[in-house]
């Protein structure tokens, strides 16, 4: 009977143990199948027009390549600059030389080492007048690179540059030196790169992949995939991320913000930017008069642009440049006023009107068409009839980037969004004669060889007050002559699945990086 009661006792429990290791095997298969974290996917409003390190034209073609390329050095959440393709850095007394030690042990996506060999190479690009760089003017005066050993360049400048270190961290994007000889001054269109991901695939005007980098030096990434689907309509984009198709979502209607603000299954960011929205006034026939220029200003009511098409995601300029810019100085602003923006018009000869035609892009920025049509009624208000033609982001760059005698438009709705908070990097690129396009992106082909004095001379003045000065007197010309519809700062808009956490909000409140984040 005990013998009996024994063997019935060990058959129970081998049934359990069998049950156990059924249970933990089918487990442990579960947790080898389901992904080590699902793919995050972000919805845009444009697609890219290039990938090239040194070719890029806006902010949020950078933000995408930014996760394949690195920068020698870094911003952290407080817009320090911090190290990442260099480790530290030392400058000279004259500051004219910076030179930099690199991180050991990168390897580029292809598998090839990084070394000093290939930041002169991008240094070298950077400044080979037949290579197509059209944020050139943002690096300031480097003459060229030295390389000291494998692990240590020298970066040499002609003249003192106070914003080169922040510079270095918007701009120079680095591929690798083989990936240069073999496109040379083409555009390159396979990325190498040492950043967190790599570029998968790109069908173009649907999405873009993004895949882990398995060279990435850094943390290991939380999230393996990025799949950027490009949906035009800031209310299909949202509805994709209501609907749990996408993570995250740019440029949300801004007329949903309350309801995306409370809405307990989204979390919305909303920094303020360094981008400034404008008309860009092309300087021939009629608009070559100041006079006119200053009437389209006067006859477009900012304010309600700002309060009643933007949902209040924007400050109203009273400067060329956002207030919390270094060099900032308020302008006297161009109140809405259309009985004066008449009587311009009538004396500068055009008491009749005028017929012009603007170009704008939809999906780049916050209500970016709706914006566009909104000055096209204030406009007509004053006997300004004005053509709208609504264009994709790669075709309006094309368009943007003609020289003036090929222009066929007259105005042009777009915004300017450097990485620092500096008036360097709007009003030199901007406002400079040598930036004017085809040469740089001078959108205005603005042309002032008074303007041009100060901002060279504000460029390479380490004395912050005496900069200051420069500027003001800059801002003071520029203003006059009214070569923008001045219009506004942009707030952003994102909006993410409440299970995203970590994203990184580059300090220019525009740019988004998914490489720390994670699904909680």
């Amino acid at each position: 009977m005990r013998r009996r009661v024994g063997l019935s006792t060990r058959i129970v429990a081998i049934a359990v143990v069998i049950v156990l290791v059924v249970a933990l095997a089918g487990y442990f298969l579960l947790q080898q199948e389901a992904p080590v974290e699902r793919e995050l996917r972000v919805a845009i409003g444009i697609d890219m027009d290039t990938v090239d390190p040194h070719m890029q034209t806006t902010t949020l073609v950078f933000n995408i390549n930014r996760h394949i390329y690195d920068t020698l050095v870094w911003f952290n959440e407080d817009g320090e600059i911090i190290p990442w393709l260099a480790t530290e850095w030392s400058i000279s007394r004259d500051g004219l030389e910076y030179t930099f030690k690199l991180r050991q042990g990168v390897k580029f996506s292809d598998g090839t080492e990084f070394d000093a060999y290939d930041v002169k190479a991008n240094i070298d690009r950077w400044l080979d007048p037949t290579v197509k760089v059209p944020t050139r003017s943002q690096l300031g005066p480097v003459k060229g690179a030295e390389v000291i050993d494998k692990y240590t360049i020298k970066i040499i400048l002609e003249d003192a540059y106070a914003p080169f270190l922040a510079a270095l961290a918007n701009y120079l994007m680095i591929t690798s030196q083989e990936a240069i000889e073999e496109y040379g001054n083409q555009s390159i269109d396979e990325p190498v790169g040492t950043g967190p991901y790599i570029l998968k695939s790109w069908e173009k005007e649907s999405e873009i992949v993004l895949e882990a980098n398995p060279n990435w030096w850094g943390p290991e990434l939380k999230i393996k995939k990025i799949v950027w689907k490009i949906i035009k309509e800031a209310g299909t984009r949202e509805s994709a991320l209501l609907a749990g198709d996408v993570d995250v979502a740019f440029l949300p209607p801004a007329a949903d913000k309350e309801a995306l603000e409370n809405n307990p299954d989204v979390d919305i960011y909303i920094p303020v930017t360094n981008r400034i929205l404008f008309v860009g006034i092309m300087p021939r026939g009629p608009l070559e008069n100041k006079l006119v220029r200053q009437a389209l200003n006067y006859a477009v009511d900012k304010e309600a642009i700002v309060n009643e098409v933007l949902f209040g995601l924007g400050i109203p300029a009273d400067a060329p440049i956002p207030p919390h810019f270094f060099g900032y100085a308020k302008m006297d602003p161009y109140e809405y006023d259309p009985d004066k923006a008449r009587q311009l018009l009538e004396q500068a000869g055009y008491g009749d009107g005028l017929s012009l035609k603007m170009i704008h892009p939809t999906g780049r920025y916050l209500q970016d068409k709706e914006v566009a049509e909104a000055i096209q009624a204030y406009l007509s208000r004053v006997g300004i009839d004005v053509e709208l033609e609504t264009m994709d982001w790669p075709s309006f760059v094309q368009r943007l980037l003609k020289p003036l005698d090929e222009v066929d438009y007259d105005l042009v709705l777009v915004g300017w969004g450097p990485g620092v908070a500096d008036a360097h990097f709007t009003l030199y690129p901007q406002f400079h004669s040598s930036q004017m396009i085809p040469n740089g992106l001078g959108i205005a082909r603005y042309n002032n060889s008074e303007v041009d004095q100060l901002l060279e001379r504000a460029m390479r003045e380490l004395d912050e007050d005496t900069r200051r000065d420069l500027y003001r007197q800059a801002i003071e010309i520029i203003w006059e002559d009214a070569p923008w519809i001045f219009l506004y700062t942009q707030r952003n808009l994102l909006a993410v699945n409440k299970n995203v956490k970590g994203v990184f909000i580059h300090p220019g409140g525009e740019m988004f990086f998914f490489y720390s984040a994670y699904f909680e």
